[in-house]
């Protein structure tokens, strides 16, 4: 096999065009030019053998061969900010480290109000945070990328060899244009939805498919997409509404509400997962901060 001649960068900019849905997006997000990250992944493509996105539709997506690259790359990745900065950290003097992952959808003030409380407790430790998807989480609690993972609870994300405790549940409401939003199920049930692409969002969408099929409500799901940023920004461009835990209505863009339907009672319970085998007691008083 023939030596790899890919770095940090390639992978970054890889990552980058996933999570944004496509290299222009991609290229505003890291503020550098567009040929330069196109350049980037064919480079990585041609280094790997296969390619790692299917330009052919309107959306950038990964190929089979590319999503997995894609999770190993985002772990590599990690690892190598988390070397970094700890020893960076070390140097300074820092009395511990922790890495903290969360989906989107954990999205609360209740995250922010037990970082201020562990702060204050522990304020020579060094907290960092990164979003990933739940099953990137998943991987990177077992692989020890990262130390606690906020994420959805649900049964599709249970896994032997992580704890988990629910900490907050709260209510699903509809994410639509200010004053647009449906507020009745029947409403709902004729609204263009926008959702997670069902790879990458796949515990809420089983979620939600229990949800609906709950109130018998069939779907109707016009439009996808990878990252939550995205997502929001389809559903202020007209294209649909979409679904949200509440706890996140603060942290929405000012262009958008969320509002609770009444006689759609879908919850959704947040938890903080560890990996059983890499407890510590840092990472035991880091969770006394967050209330269940």
């Amino acid at each position: 096999m023939k030596p790899s001649r890919l770095d940090v960068r390639h992978l970054r900019y890889a990552i980058a065009v996933a999570d944004a849905g496509g290299f222009r997006r991609a290229a505003e997000l890291l503020n550098i030019a567009q040929p330069a990250i196109s350049k980037s992944v064919k480079d990585a493509e041609a280094d790997l053998g296969f390619t790692i996105f299917d330009r052919s539709g309107a959306v950038v997506a990964p190929t089979d061969a590319g999503r997995t690259f894609l999770e190993d790359a985002r772990l590599a990745v990690s690892q190598f900010e988390r070397a970094i900065r700890a020893s960076r950290r070390n140097v300074e003097g820092s009395r511990g480290h922790v890495i903290v992952g969360y989906s989107a959808l954990a999205t609360s003030p209740d995250i922010s109000e037990g970082l201020d409380r562990f702060h204050a407790a522990s304020p020579g430790v060094q907290v960092e945070m990164h979003v990933m998807s739940t099953d990137n989480m998943l991987k990177s609690l077992r692989s020890g990328a990262i130390d606690i993972g906020f994420l959805l609870s649900h049964p599709s994300t249970k896994h032997p060899a992580i704890e988990q405790s629910i900490i907050w549940s709260s209510q699903i409401g509809i994410v639509a244009p200010r004053g647009k939003a449906p507020v009745t199920s029947d409403a709902l049930s004729r609204a263009d939805l926008v959702m997670g692409v069902r790879e990458n969002w796949r515990s809420w969408r089983l979620l939600l498919d229990t949800a609906f099929a709950g109130v018998g409500i069939a779907p109707r799901v016009v439009d996808e997409a990878w990252d939550v940023q995205v997502i929001f920004q389809r559903v202020a461009e007209g294209r649909g509404v979409t679904l949200f835990p509440m706890t996140a209505a603060e942290s929405l863009p000012a262009s958008l509400e969320a509002q609770i339907v009444p006689d759609f009672p879908a919850k959704a319970g947040i938890a903080m997962a560890w990996s059983a085998s890499a407890d510590t007691g840092l990472l035991r008083s880091f969770r006394t901060h967050f209330s269940a």
